[in-house]
């Protein structure tokens, strides 16, 4: 089992990637396309750009297993999740605005509750404890608002026109029994940005997804990597709002431990932080599930560009097929 100690360090190794310059169509430059355009005409990346593209998703993914905590997925994971997920589902906003929304959040709320606890044991009242149950409590009936701030966020990275407006939160939350001013609206979205100290370029997984089998589909033109995409995206969801049902699974896999210790899951956190082998996992089960025959080959694709033994995205494979398998999803 090479997966524990693999994630703790990172090789980049780019791939052999076959592709044509690209070649700019003016009727593709106004407004977003709703899904993604794998291998375009007009649209594709050169070879040179895509392996400075995977080498920038290597680098980052490396430093993030490198510091990985245990803490650091506490609101990005499970119900959180299913919650921003239905939010971002009300609002249609497209599938890359949901994730990092979901990345934003959980950022946001860890550090959040990190400023507010350190703002308490710093404070000369003499009932800290009582200060902290109303702090939190204030915190949880502002839960939904930060949610919607996220979302206004990750509109606005990630398109240029479907950006939430403050008028459509406020008749999100008016349809939820909630009324804010538009300037409480602001103020939140802008506590948002200090908070993450304006730093809200986040990679979230499905870019790591979509990068792979943009590299696949140059690579073997015929594979069917937008079906692979449609699959991928629902596996992506399944991971996010099972978590800890999927990577306890994964870590009795690799290791046969029917249980996992604190320790254990310190380990664990460098492999829940690895966006390429969940990316790579869950490139494999969707193929796994639309064309079993394929796999063999998309196996070999993705050892080839991300450097992890076929062993270990294997396991992660195996993992969700069964999850889903169990889930009656197939």
């Amino acid at each position: 089992m090479h997966m524990l100690a693999l994630r703790k360090g990172c090789d980049i190794h780019l791939p052999f990637i076959r592709c044509v310059m690209p070649h700019l169509n003016e009727d593709m430059i106004f407004g977003t396309p709703p899904e993604p355009h794998f291998n375009h005409k007009s649209l594709s990346l050169s070879a040179p750009l895509l392996e400075e593209w995977l080498t920038v998703l290597s680098e980052e993914n490396c430093r993030r297993v490198s510091s990985a905590d245990p803490r650091q997925l506490l609101f990005r994971k499970g119900h959180a999740s299913e919650v921003i997920f239905l939010v971002c589902d009300k609002l249609r906003l497209r599938n890359d605005a949901k994730y990092i929304a979901v990345e934003l959040f959980n950022r946001f709320m860890i550090q959040h509750v990190k400023d507010l606890y350190k703002h308490v044991c710093e404070s000369s009242s003499r009932t800290k404890r009582k200060d902290w149950l109303g702090i939190m409590e204030r915190v949880q009936n502002q839960l939904i608002l930060r949610i919607l701030s996220c979302c206004q966020l990750a509109s606005k990275l990630s398109s240029h026109y479907r950006v939430v407006t403050v008028a459509r939160v406020q008749r999100f939350l008016a349809g939820n029994g909630q009324r804010y001013t538009s300037e409480s609206l602001l103020k939140s979205e802008l506590r948002v940005l200090k908070t993450l100290d304006f730093k809200v370029n986040v990679m979230s997984p499905l870019t790591y997804l979509e990068c792979l089998l943009e590299i696949i589909g140059h690579n073997e033109p015929g594979t069917e990597v937008k079906v692979y995409h449609g699959v991928s995206v629902k596996l992506l969801d399944l991971v996010y709002m099972k978590h800890e049902e999927i990577f306890n699974r994964l870590y009795q896999t690799a290791t046969h431990h029917s249980s996992i210790s604190p320790a254990d899951r310190e380990k664990l956190a460098g492999v829940e932080a690895d966006k390429m082998l969940l990316a790579v996992g869950i490139i494999t089960a969707s193929v796994f599930i639309i064309d079993q025959g394929q796999v063999e080959k998309v196996l070999l694709a993705l050892e080839k560009i991300s450097q992890i033994p076929q062993e270990d995205i294997m396991d992660f494979c195996t993992v969700l097929v069964t999850t889903v398998a169990k889930g009656g999803m197939i």
